[in-house]
């Protein structure tokens, strides 16, 4: 679309819906009697031993002393969207499935044993990542190794339990598409990723029916070898007996078959578009806009962090306070910038009336706009600060989500140094780098539109942004 197009049509909605000013910024109100900020607390950096076993293994280790318990997080490169389209969801019931026994050990085995050690087991995948976390007493660190190993090396995938899997899944797809961001969800993500394996993210009931036991094998044994995996181990003991128990369990594990193929980077380029996923009768509109973003680890990442909490990605953001507060259009809009090792993603959403689905637009646009012409005000770019390095510190308080952390910090190609770089590379953003965030990757010209919703009712309105196109997922 135009320039000269989107300023007529941002004109004239304005006008048409009533939508209040969309003119120049009003300065948050400051609230009286509340004290001032107290000092920053600075993140107490963890010391990590950083070793590598003689079969390929990284360790990344830990010694944290207070609270007598262990996290265990054993990481392997590939999840989802190594996929074959033709099994698309494989990734899925593969995490569902290889806790539910091994070669020496039945399922419930694995959970009595893990429940006498005060301890459980997750399992779980990603785009780009397949992990197995355990945490639980640190006197039972020795016990608690023995079943990760076995688990990561000897998974069996009973019949019974991969039928069990399956089932669980199709129940889980019937649910999920009675929710308009089921098919609102693939229609955006193939409009912003094309034919990058990053564009899945429904598996259909045909393809997962015909998932086989010998498909689940197959990618275990390919994903599940040491030289492609992580092992991140934070908790009360030493790092030099971590090692030893490591080293016991999983120094004998080894790579027996040849690593799957990695995908490539996916494009960054904006694939604008207004698309209309038709919802007959429904009396909201699901409103999802963005664009493709680039891959974790980039140079951008604290600024965008930054420019992303002041546009949309807190509660007291710009679009909170104008759709929400002021206009009363929705109830919890949000913004998020998602980085993953090959990729990633600007996502703007909000759920809103059939008569506001075009005066939403008008005021996300100018919100974005905003941040990309004008300066933030100092209190909002320390605020939105403040905010992330909070966030940042509360997120990795404890052994499991410190564990998880560095887990998704070698899978997107970062080290443990980078802990170290993330308050000071927040403290350090200025006004002119938010702004500058904002005409690069946050020019409303630059968005994806996608939308579910009743096209009886809001396709007019739509066409005044230009060409509406009807789509199925």
């Amino acid at each position: 679309m135009s320039v000269i197009r989107l300023t007529t049509t941002l004109l004239t909605l304005i006008l048409f819906f009533g939508a209040g000013s969309a003119g120049a910024a009003e300065k948050p109100p400051s609230i009286k009697g509340l004290p001032a900020y107290g000092p920053d607390k600075p993140l107490v950096l963890p010391q990590v031993v950083e070793k590598q076993l003689p079969n390929g293994l990284t360790l990344w280790l830990i010694e944290r002393r207070g609270l007598p318990l262990v996290s265990i997080h054993l990481a392997v490169k590939g999840g989802s969207a190594l996929d074959p389209r033709d099994r698309f969801g494989l990734s899925e019931i593969l995490s569902n499935t290889i806790s539910a026994g091994t070669q020496k050990r039945s399922s419930r085995q694995i959970a009595e044993e893990l429940q006498a050690l005060g301890a459980d087991i997750d399992v779980g995948v990603g785009k780009d990542i397949t992990y197995i976390g355990i945490d639980g007493l640190a006197s039972g660190a020795d016990k608690l190794l023995e079943i990760l190993a076995d688990t990561a090396s000897n998974a069996s995938f009973p019949e019974d339990e991969v039928k069990l899997a399956i089932e669980n899944e199709l129940q889980n797809i019937i649910a999920s598409k009675s929710q308009p961001s089921y098919d609102l969800n693939q229609v955006f993500y193939r409009q912003l990723f094309g034919d990058h394996p990053y564009a899945l993210v429904n598996p259909k009931p045909e393809v997962i029916s015909r998932i086989s036991r010998d498909d689940l094998v197959k990618a275990y044994r390919q994903r599940f070898q040491p030289k492609q995996a992580i092992l991140v181990m934070v908790g009360d003991l030493s790092t030099g007996k971590m090692e030893e128990l490591v080293t016991k369990h999983l120094g004998g594990w080894s790579n027996t078959e040849k690593a799957p193929a990695g995908i490539p980077t996916a494009a960054t380029t904006p694939r604008p578009g207004l698309l209309l996923v038709d919802r007959p009768h429904s009396v909201q509109s699901t409103i999802y806009m963005g664009r493709p973003m680039p891959p974790a680890n980039n140079s951008d990442e604290f600024a965008l962090d930054v420019a992303n909490t002041i546009f949309g990605g807190a509660f007291g953001s710009r679009l909170t306070m104008n759709i929400r507060e002021k206009k009363g259009y929705t109830y919890s809009p949000h913004a998020s910038v998602t980085s993953w090792a090959k990729g990633g993603m600007f996502k703007v959403s909000a759920s809103v009336r059939n008569e506001v689905t075009a005066a939403t637009l008008v005021e996300t646009f100018y919100e974005l706009d905003r941040l990309a012409t004008t300066l933030p005000e100092d209190e909002e770019l320390s605020r939105a600060q403040r905010y992330l390095k909070g966030r940042f510190l509360l997120a990795n308080e404890t052994s499991a989500s410190l564990a998880s952390t560095l887990t998704g910090y070698w899978i997107d190609g970062k080290t443990p140094a980078d802990l170290a770089r993330y308050v000071p590379g927040i403290e350090a953003i200025s006004k002119k780098d938010v702004q500058a965030m904002g005409r690069k990757y946050l020019s409303s010209r630059k968005q994806a539109v996608a939308i579910s919703g009743d096209a009886k009712a809001i396709k007019d309105q739509l066409s005044l942004f230009g060409e509406v196109r009807i789509v199925k997922p």
